[in-house]
Formats: C-alpha cells, structure tokens, sequence
C-alpha cells in the first residue's frame, strides 16, 4: 500500500513537472522592444502591420497619429510617409490616423490606406506618394480592408456603419454591398486564402459570411454567446476553421467554414514559487476583457495567438489550452498583433503606448 502511493506519488510529480517545464520553455523566451516612438514624432500606437511579401525586413504600419510609417531594418527605425494625406483641421484630430490597410500582393509597392474619417487613399509607391480614391464612397469611416492574392482587382472596405464596400481597381470605382447583414458597424474581415469569393466579417451583431464575393452575406452566429465580434482569423491550411474574439464572451472556434461555433479555452498554467508542486490553473482568457486579436501561426497551425488588455495569449493546441507570453512587455494593452510567414515565425504587436515588440518562435 505504501509503495502504490509513492509510485502515485512520484507518477503525479512527473506529470506535473512535466507540465511546468513545458510552460517554463514557452515563458523563457521575451519580448524584445524595437522601437518606441521618439521625440517630434506624433505618439501613437499601430493599428496594422503588413509585412512586405517579399522581404519580411520591410514593415508598413498605419499608426494611430503618426499616419503611414515604413521601416526597412525589421522594425527598429521607422520613417513617416503621410504625402497627400487628408488631415483635420488643427486641435481636432492628432496628426494622419490611419485604421485599416492593405496591398497588391502582386504589385506590393501598390498599397490602399483606410484613414479614421477621410476614406480610403492608394500608394503606387511603396507609400511615398498617397491618392484619395474615396470618389463614390458613401461612409468614409474605415475599419477593415482586405484584397485576395488571387484577386487583385478587387478590395473590399468596412467601415463604422455604412457596412462593406467593394472598389472595382479597373473601374476606380465603389459599390455597395449589405445585402443580408444585419448590423454595418464593421470590425474585423477575413478571407479564405483559397477561395477569393468566400469572406467572413465581425460585426457589433455577430459574424456574417459571402461565398459569392460580397453579393450577398449570411449571417453565422450558430454558438456564438457574444454578439459583439472584435476579430478573426482563418487557417491558411484548413479554411474551414477559424477564430474569432469577442468584446465580452472570450474566444470562439469553428471547424466547419463558421456553420456551428463553440468557445475555447482550457486552463492556463501558472508556474510560480509555491510550496505546491504546481500553481491551481486560473481561466484560459477572461471571458469579461475583450479579444483584442487573434492570428494563426501560418507555419503550424495548431499556434494561434491571441491578445486582451492583460497582454499575449500562445495556444499550442488549436485553442484548447492558453499560456501568456508577457516576459519583456513593457505595456500589456495589446493594439495589434501581426505573425509573420518567415522561418522563424516572428510575432510583432504594438502597445497603446506606442512601443513595438517581437516575440520570435523557434
């Protein structure tokens, strides 16, 4: 009897250690700050990252006040390229606000920038020069834009109540396109990296779906126990699951292209001094705090990411269980959160303080 109970005993131990070493080697790695934005630059955090197809060492961000920034060195030096930008009048807005972007990722110099309340402008040029297409758009209060790899002709807009958009490049056109959705306050817009007609949209009224191109959208809540959706994102191996955050019900997860959802999460080992042997799991990602992001590492796709105003979240099972990755944050209010396509995966976010970070996997 007494043996069972020191082989329990030390089979317990093992497990444990186990899951503490485990969560040791994922808190070993830090944070590294790149960049804090200097004297005489407009503060501001970045609303969206693009990593440049091509040379990963070339970031473009749309920032919060400093408007569009490039750096050429991975991140650690940045310079503003706002040239025919809209701005403000004086004392109402802070400097060019840019909220949403995205490129041709055939022609990658060839960028659109969606501003906070000026619409959307076009770079032909890496972003030295910027031209106002807004034209025929009715609600120039950008949120989300997105263009497919394998559509190039085509970018599609939300905006902050006036629903989705679709600029024809060819035509320097807009379009209207609400057909179904039940709520135009958009957040957030992903495409099926396969499929350029089949998009997802968050909304403050759920998740909505387009297998057509954005002619007509289905709205896909099945599950879904928070209707206000912050983010998403697909996996580029299997499109048919996603991950969507919400403002106050935590993460969801489908694995059938959005018909049915469920939440996710586990627990979160906490390994701290103790005279335990491991520290009692705490909730996976508070289900009161906002998802704030949430990315698919593209080179294993059982990573995915998420962030929250307590900083970092690394699933390592597909969203089954969560560890935070704060070591070496300065600041745990996550603005964005961008994974890169290289070998080794860098995590690059952005805090509301204007500081820039990556967290490299290896």
């Amino acid at each position: 009897m007494i043996l069972k109970k020191i082989l329990k005993f030390v089979v317990l131990f093992m497990v444990c250690m186990s899951i503490l070493s485990i969560n040791s080697i994922v808190q070993a790695k830090e944070w590294t700050l790149l960049f804090s934005i200097p004297q005489g630059m407009p503060t501001g955090w970045i609303n969206q990252l693009i990593i440049h197809p091509t040379n990963p060492n070339i970031l473009y961000g749309g920032s919060e006040g400093a408007g569009f920034i490039v750096s050429t060195d991975g991140g650690k030096s940045w310079v503003q390229k706002n040239q025919g930008f809209t701005v403000a009048e004086e004392g109402t807005v802070s400097g060019v606000q840019i909220r949403c972007m995205t490129l041709d990722p055939s022609k990658p110099e060839t960028i659109y920038a969606g501003l906070a309340a000026f619409g959307v402008f076009k770079s032909t040029d890496s972003g030295n020069t910027w031209k106002d297409i807004s034209g025929t758009l009715d609600d120039t209060f950008t949120k989300a834009m997105v263009m497919h790899p394998k559509d190039p002709k085509t970018v599609y807009l939300g905006t902050d109540g006036g629903g989705i958009y679709k600029y024809d490049v060819a035509n320097d056109e807009w379009q209207e396109s609400i057909e179904g959705l039940k709520n135009t306050f958009i957040k957030a817009l992903v495409m099926d990296p396969n499929d350029p007609k089949t998009i997802y949209v968050t909304t403050d009224g759920g998740i909505a779906k387009t297998t057509d191109g954005a002619k007509k959208w289905t709205i896909i809540n099945n599950g879904i126990t928070s209707r206000s959706v912050f983010c998403i994102d697909i996996d580029p191996k299997n499109p048919k699951v996603l991950y969507a955050g919400t403002e106050t019900g935590g993460l969801f997860k489908t694995s059938d292209g959005g018909a049915n959802w469920a939440p996710i999460g586990g627990e979160i080992w906490m390994s701290k001094p103790s005279t335990e042997i491991f520290a009692a799991p705490t909730d996976d990602i508070p289900s009161t705090l906002m998802v704030t992001n949430v990315a698919v590492n593209p080179n294993n796709t059982s990573i995915v990411y998420a962030s929250n105003t307590n900083g970092v979240y690394r699933s390592a099972d597909a969203g089954e269980t969560w560890v935070p990755i704060n070591d070496g944050l300065t600041n745990k209010v996550i603005k964005s959160l961008t994974v890169s396509k290289t070998s080794p995966v860098k995590v690059y976010v952005s805090t509301i303080d204007g500081k820039f970070f990556v967290y490299v996997e290896d």
